[in-house]
């Protein structure tokens, strides 16, 4: 048997033996010490929840969605939260998944009660509850009569307390000091140290320091969480770039309009604009501006919807082809006046579920981005065909197409392709966000010189 088995068994036996003795005198000390805790752990978890909750109620969400996040909170927390009436009575509850709902007597839950009030309850079943309940300012939608948010958590089972004497006798740790000092030193090199780094690390990135990497060569657990963070703060520092450059888009779009508007109403105002054929003028411009930002702006509102699921659409059974068609009609005459000739190549029966105006947008965005970048006497194809449990259409123009290096970037928000080519704006945004709503897919494919086709997949019907 090696010295450092014997040390370890020497170890074990010293602090079991101890903490048994300990605990057997101190059982009720324990008990008391860990609801205490669990109690303060409780409170500590269950306020930022209360006001979560009251953040939501504030912002007038359905029920539906109340529901989502705080069954979100419960499986997370582990928790149950209730909300009862002014008598006392269970409403609705969320609990943890897994967990089987509780049932309470009648008028037994906590009611009226100041703001953070603890203490414990008692189900039918016989289980205790610690609890922390909240009043609420105003009833959640869907639970009318709801007066009082509830967070409880099963009390702690006594052979769980008992479990922790040793923390009250600091004689237990002094006894087992002696052959714990070589292992407190490996741990604190082994665990606690890389976990400082991470610890170092979350505050750099706290403070806005995204570029800020661990670059921990640990391969164990710790190492991982540190890989694991270094991945979070890359992703991180991208969404703040994204942000940053969205921001930048933004305000470059709407700086023409708005320098064109207030320009041409300053030549009104200080009667620079003397004549009424330049005071026409100058009102069209105005207009014309107002209607360009007021697009921008619609078109923003559409993307963010699209993109944070808000966007209402009608999806319906219909023939794609009807679509096509009633798009190819549509931009017929200024393709004509281009000297462009547009050619539809499907037949009915491309059957899928959707919302014919949204999907007729996209089919609008793509032929007038053809539109735009079709040289005279060239020719665009929107084409349409079934191929398994999808209808794959496309959109083929004979312009200066898209380099290689532009194509990823294509649907971005504000992306304009430099060179001959025009930009599209929030267009393309807007239409890959349709078509992933409606649960397909789009991509771009060209060459310099080539044109360029917009391929677009659908499930069908």
């Amino acid at each position: 048997m090696s010295l450092r088995l014997k040390l370890f068994l020497t170890y074990s036996l010293v602090v079991i033996v101890t903490l048994f003795i300990a605990a057997l005198g101190s059982a009720v000390l324990v008990r008391q010490y860990a609801d205490r805790l669990a109690m303060e752990r409780l409170d500590d978890a269950a306020r930022p929840i209360s006001v979560q909750v009251a953040a939501l109620i504030r912002g007038n969400v359905t029920l539906a969605e109340l529901v989502e996040n705080m069954q979100a909170q419960a499986d997370a927390s582990g928790m149950h939260i209730l909300w009862s009436d002014a008598d006392g009575n269970l409403l609705r509850q969320l609990v943890p998944q897994g967990e089987p709902a509780l049932q309470f007597p009648e008028g037994s839950l906590p009611h009226g009660v100041p703001q953070g009030t603890t203490g414990a309850i008692v189900d039918d079943a016989g289980a205790d509850y610690f609890y922390s309940a909240y009043p609420l300012a105003r009833a959640p939608a869907g639970i009318a009569r709801a007066q009082t948010l509830i967070l409880a958590v099963p009390r702690p089972e006594a052979a769980a307390a008992l479990a922790g004497v040793f923390r009250p006798f600091a004689w237990a740790g002094v006894i087992a000091l002696a052959a714990s000092i070589v292992l407190a030193y490996w741990l604190s090199r082994s665990v606690y140290k890389p976990l400082g780094e991470v610890s170092a690390a979350a505050d750099k990135i706290a403070r806005g320091e995204y570029s800020y990497r661990i670059n921990s060569k640990d391969t164990g657990d710790v190492g991982k969480l540190a890989q694991s963070f270094d991945r979070m703060a890359a992703e991180v520092e991208a969404s703040q770039l994204k942000l940053r450059h969205f921001v930048a888009d933004v305000s470059h779009e709407l700086k023409s309009p708005l320098t064109a508007v207030q320009g041409f109403s300053q030549a009104l105002l200080d009667g620079t604009a003397a004549d009424r054929e330049t005071r026409d003028k100058a009102a069209r411009i105005i207009n014309d501006e107002a209607k360009r930002l007021r697009r921008q702006v619609d078109e923003l509102l559409d993307l963010s919807r699209l993109q944070s699921g808000q966007f209402k659409m009608e999806l319906i059974r219909l023939d794609l082809y009807d679509v096509m068609r009633h798009s190819t009609d549509l931009f017929g005459p200024p393709a004509a006046d281009k000297s462009v000739r547009i050619e539809l190549d499907a037949e009915p029966g491309l059957w899928v579920k959707g919302d014919a105006d949204r999907l007729e947008q996209v089919f609008n965005n793509l032929l007038d981005n053809a539109v735009k970048n079709s040289p005279p006497f060239t020719g665009i194809k929107i084409a349409a065909r079934a191929e398994g449990r999808n209808v794959i259409a496309s959109v083929l123009d004979q312009g200066p197409g898209i380099h290689p290096d532009a194509l990823p970037r294509v649907f971005d928000r504000f992306y304009q392709v430099s060179g001959v080519r025009t930009g599209v704006g929030l267009g393309l945004a807007i239409t890959r966000e349709i078509v992933l709503t409606h649960g397909g897919g789009i991509e771009a494919r060209s060459a310099p010189g080539s044109g360029a086709e917009f391929v677009v997949s659908l499930p069908s019907m």
